[in-house]
Parts: C-alpha cells; sequence; structure tokens
C-alpha cells in the first residue's frame, strides 16, 4: 500500500506536469505528501493514530474532517489552487487511472484474507471500474467523442465508490479490520485527493454548460 501510494504521487505529478512546469511548487508537493505518507505510515505501523476501539460513526466523521483538511490546503495555497482550477477535465479524469492498480490490490487482500472476502472483491472491482471510466472519459474528452456525457458518468460512479466504501469501513467493516489496517494507506492519502479531483471536474462540467471551452490536449497526439 506505501507503494501504490507513492506511485499515485508520482503518478499525478507526472499527469499535471503534461500540462504545465512544475517547478519549485512539483518539489513542494512531492515533499509535502512524502512528510504526509510518513506521518500516517508512522501512525498506523505503531497503532498510534486512533483509539482502538474508536467508534465506527467516529471514524466517518474523522475520514470527513481528513477531506474538509485536504480540500483546505488545496484551495488555501493559492499555487496548488491555481494549478488543479487550470487542469483541463482531460487531465482531471486522467488522474483517477492509478485507481485501477489500487482495485487490483484490494483483490488481492480478499484473496489472502486480509480483507473480508466480500468487501474486497467488490471494492476491487469498483476502483478498477472508477480508475476505467476514469481513463475513457480522458481519452473521450481529448478526441471530442461524446466525452462530456461519460465525465459526468466517470465523475459520479467514481464519487460514489469512494463516499461508499469510506462509509462501510467505518460503520461496517471497523469492528472487524480495525482503524490501523493496510486500507487505510488508501483512505487517508490518495482518497481524498480523488474525491476532491472529481468535485472540480464536475465544477467544471457545470461551468462548460454556459461557457463551453475548447479541448487543447490530446493523450494520443502527445505520444
Amino acid at each position: 500500500m506505501i507503494g501504490l501510494d507513492v506511485l499515485m504521487v508520482v503518478y499525478s505529478l507526472w499527469v499535471i506536469s503534461t500540462q504545465r512546469s512544475l517547478g519549485k511548487t512539483g518539489a513542494a508537493i512531492a515533499g509535502f505528501l512524502a512528510l504526509w505518507l510518513a506521518g500516517l505510515h508512522l501512525g498506523l505501523s505503531n497503532h498510534a493514530l486512533f483509539p482502538k476501539d474508536i467508534p465506527g460513526l467516529a471514524f466517518l466523521l474523522v475520514i470527513f474532517a481528513a477531506v474538509g483538511l485536504v480540500g483546505a490546503l488545496l484551495f488555501l495555497v493559492a499555487p496548488v489552487r491555481r494549478m488543479l482550477i487550470e487542469l483541463d477535465q482531460s487531465r482531471l479524469l486522467l488522474l483517477q487511472g492509478i485507481r485501477v492498480f489500487f482495485g487490483g490490490n484490494f483483490l488481492m487482500m480478499a484473496a489472502t484474507g486480509a480483507l473480508p472476502m466480500g468487501f474486497g472483491i467488490l471494492d476491487g472491482f469498483t476502483h478498477i471500474g472508477a480508475g476505467f471510466f476514469g481513463l475513457i472519459a480522458a481519452f473521450s474528452l481529448a478526441e471530442n467523442v461524446d466525452g462530456e456525457r461519460r465525465a459526468w458518468f466517470a465523475n459520479l460512479f467514481g464519487l460514489a465508490d469512494i463516499l461508499i466504501v469510506a462509509s462501510s469501513l467505518a460503520l461496517v467493516l471497523l469492528s472487524e479490520i480495525g482503524p490501523h489496517h493496510n486500507m487505510m494507506y488508501a483512505v487517508f492519502l490518495p482518497a481524498p485527493l480523488w474525491l476532491w479531483f472529481h468535485l472540480i471536474s464536475i465544477w467544471k462540467l457545470l461551468r462548460t454548460r454556459t461557457s463551453p471551452s475548447p479541448v487543447s490536449w490530446s493523450p494520443i497526439e502527445s505520444q
């Protein structure tokens, strides 16, 4: 899971760098996320991040608080806010593509017994679906082939996936897997970022209904 989090950070910075030079901002983001991951690992590995008997509802509120904190950091830091707002739709949805690897890992954890089988299989396939639909929407937008409709579907599916999984972990599975399970590496680093990427993409979709803008980049043409 640590390796997947690192892969997600590298992939996300690469996607953003295809539109604009990151420079010092990219290095600062990478450094901050590395510290975030190190702190998360320290707390999870030592079982010190949460009380072991934390109630499910309280844990869900912690998850929502983490999402709110991430949103505050994204929008209060001017260079990061500007970078995300300027990202075109195809890249915002391309950022979701890395979720297929997380989905594959959840399937592996279900197969090895590290996750309850039913939850691991369902979560694995929905994460794979969210990443796959994000990639389809990204290429469709870039090639101007029914992109807006596919973007709506990818965003709503991916957003529902995150919210349902987080709620299920907190309210249904927490007593079985505990608050320091390996799943929390996904819950408290990539998931809040993916959620905000979805929300920014939806905001842009709503805006294009009144002021459409042309697509300026194609993943195929950039090869």
